[in-house]
Parts: structure tokens; C-alpha cells; sequence
């Protein structure tokens, strides 16, 4: 239980080495406040964000090509492209709860360690971290369900 003690602190440490910001954060736009979270998140929130921000990228640059390829030729082939946007229509947001559960835990789990009631601010960053990777899940998941419903109707226009 030391190891968990330790880095719950270490975790703590840090959450509250962003209270300097807190002054500034509130005259920041949207974009600044999100690079400034991603930039303060632990190493898994990063890892999670980037790849669900590269399926909603992912999803829109397999939606292109195949609207191309399908001005060429009629609509065979179009499997593989339907079938990466459908799996993922549902696995961005699948993953982000799976994700944000695994976050909130971390919170619940220093909240335990350290009984007194600590202050909001003290926890609001890891809080912040599980908004951004839902926000990130539900964009792929959003985007992957658009491209596919958009994709799937030429596709059945075409043939």
C-alpha cells in the first residue's frame, strides 16, 4: 500500500502545482484551456486523447477516400471503409467511458487516502482529464457515425 500512498501524493502534488494558472485560466478561451489540461494530463489521459482524436481524423480521411473511390467504380469495395467507421461508431465512446471509469477511480481512490475533505480545486484537474477524454470519445464516436451513415446511403444510392 506504500507504492499507492506515494503516488496518490505525488498525484496530489501535482494537481495543486496548477493553482498558479487558475487566475489566468478563467480569462482563456476554450482551445488555450484544453491545450493547458492535455498538456498538465498524465501520460494515459495523452495517450487515450491522441488516439481517439486520430480515429475522428482516422474516420473522416477513410470517409474521403472511399466517396472517391466510389465515383469511380460502383459500390464494391466499400466493406472494409463501412465497417472501420461502424466499429468505431460504437469503440470511441466505449472507450472513453471505459476510460473515464478508470480516471474516476484514481479520483475516488486519493479521495479515500486522504479522508479530510480536500478542496474542489484539488481535485478539479483529474476531473477536467476524464471531460477530455469523454469529449474525445464521443467526437470519434460522432464523427465515425456520421462519415458511416453518410457512406452507407451513397453507397446504397449507387447500386
Amino acid at each position: 500500500m506504500k507504492w499507492i500512498e506515494g503516488g496518490i501524493t505525488v498525484a496530489l502534488a501535482g494537481l495543486t502545482a496548477s493553482d498558479a494558472t487558475a487566475a489566468t485560466s478563467k480569462t482563456m478561451c476554450c482551445g488555450a484551456k484544453l491545450a493547458m489540461t492535455f498538456g498538465e494530463a498524465g501520460l494515459e489521459v495523452r495517450l487515450l486523447s491522441v488516439v481517439l482524436w486520430s480515429v475522428a481524423g482516422a474516420a473522416i480521411v477513410v470517409w474521403l477516400r472511399a466517396l472517391a473511390r466510389l465515383r469511380k467504380t460502383p459500390a464494391a469495395g466499400m466493406e472494409r471503409p463501412l465497417a472501420f467507421l461502424r466499429a468505431w461508431t460504437l469503440g470511441g465512446p466505449l472507450l472513453a467511458i471505459s476510460s473515464g471509469a478508470y480516471l474516476m477511480m484514481n479520483n475516488f481512490v486519493a479521495v479515500h487516502a486522504y479522508p479530510p475533505v480536500a478542496s474542489y480545486h484539488a481535485y478539479a484537474p483529474g476531473l477536467a482529464e476524464v471531460s477530455m477524454v469523454l469529449w474525445a470519445g464521443f467526437l470519434a464516436g460522432g464523427v465515425a457515425a456520421m462519415t458511416h451513415a453518410h457512406l452507407k446511403g451513397r453507397v446504397r444510392s449507387a447500386s
